[in-house]
């Protein structure tokens, strides 16, 4: 495999790294120890960084040879509200927080890709920012870099996420749509109380709880074309009091995936007509609050292709996959949508490694260590290839 000879080197640092987070989860926007163990890695390298936000970590590394072109190579931070269930050295510290979906790996080797290109500093033009972001389990971190400003003027964006389905030492890619939109709604219905031998003197807020659940499959089903994948899941539905008392309240809580913007608002508009409409021909009311918390994830087909040639260099022509459309979302998206860039998943199961061929978001979740270099590689070649060019 083409691992970039420094990364290669730091092999057992970023390998170290990894399992330091790992046994050190911190929830979404309360990644505080690990801002402070991120800053303090960038700043032994002599790479300045910022706070964003609370625990969000820009670190900002100029080449050498001038001014140039800015780029974004973001990793994501945070873990979640799971029991790690291993029994490795490394096991989680923290009962009931643990990385399931791999940004300690994630973290890991952006940190290696930064010691990388700290040394390789006089070879290159232009700017690289080191986006260490907080909350993308729930959408919350991207747009608070974009926010910030710090970002401005970037060209291209560039970012990894492990995949546990997929063997270490492939990479899969694609040109166009990856990830779905992410929308979390919240119906809450109001009924009227009352003794269930008399359902006539009251409204009752579970029974249109349930209609309005089982009605709400039918927008994804019947208004939108089967060709343009959409999904309405619901998690939440909570109602009663007693089992002999109409129910007074309702919550509904679930969400909603699209990849395109028109199916997107057409689906939110649905969902609150749906709730309103159910509840008044059953003597109740519904309010509707929709969280936006990231618009789908589409690469850039022009960054893309100069891509391509970058993670063949690491993996070679014959492991480079072609990833398949995801209903999972990641606000990576946010980022692409305004800087263009794109999104590459590293495989990092092996039947070798227990676990690590485990669903994402899962007790026993862990990857094969091998995915952390070859993901620093690639962050490491995007920045090569992408500030290569002559000084202004």
């Amino acid at each position: 495999m083409g691992i970039h000879p420094y990364v290669a080197q730091d092999r057992a640092y970023m390998v170290s790294l990894r399992e330091y987070f790992h046994q050190n989860p911190e929830l979404s926007m309360q990644e505080y120890h690990t801002a402070q163990r991120i800053e303090d890695e960038l700043k032994a390298l002599g790479i300045p960084t910022q706070r964003v936000g609370e625990t969000g970590v820009l670190g900002v590394l100029h080449g050498k040879r001038g001014s140039g072109k800015k780029i974004v190579l973001r990793a994501d931070i945070d873990a979640l509200p799971i029991q790690d269930s291993k029994t490795v050295p490394y096991a989680s510290c923290n009962p009931g927080v643990m990385h399931a979906c791999g940004h300690d790996a994630h973290a890991a080797a952006l940190l290696g890709a930064a010691r990388a290109l700290k040394r390789l500093e006089d070879n290159f033009v232009g700017e690289v920012d080191f986006v260490f972001q907080p909350g993308e389990e729930y959408g919350k971190g991207a747009v608070i870099f974009l926010k910030s400003g710090l970002l401005k003027g970037a060209q291209r964006s560039f970012g990894v996420h492990v995949q546990s389905d997929l063997p270490v030492g492939q990479v899969a890619m694609s040109s166009g749509p990856e990830n779905a939109s992410v929308d979390h709604f919240t119906i809450r219905v109001q009924g009227k109380r009352a003794h269930v031998s008399t359902p006539e003197l009251g409204a009752d807020a579970l029974y249109t709880a349930a209609q309005i659940v089982v009605t709400l499959q039918a927008i994804t089903t019947r208004l939108i074309a089967p060709t343009d994948p959409a999904l309405i899941g619901v998690g939440v539905l909570r109602a009663g009091e007693g089992y002999n008392i109409i129910a007074q309240d309702a919550v509904i809580e679930g969400t909603v995936r699209c990849f395109s913007p028109e199916t997107r608002a057409l689906v939110s508009q649905k969902i609150r007509e749906v709730a309103a409409n159910t509840a008044a021909i059953l003597g109740a009311t519904a309010q509707v609050e929709i969280e936006s918390f990231t618009c789908a994830l589409i690469n850039d087909p022009v960054v893309y292709a100069e891509t391509v040639p970058v993670v063949e260099r690491v993996v070679g022509k014959g492991n480079l996959r072609t990833k398949e459309l995801s209903l999972g979302g990641d606000d990576m998206a946010e980022i692409i949508a305004q800087i263009p860039g794109v999104y590459a998943f590293v495989g990092s199961g092996s039947p070798d490694v227990p676990g690590s061929q485990a669903a994402h978001h899962t007790s026993e979740f862990d990857v094969h260590e091998e995915c952390i270099p070859i993901a620093a590689s690639l962050y490491t070649e995007f920045a090569l290839a992408q500030l290569a060019g002559a000084a202004d």
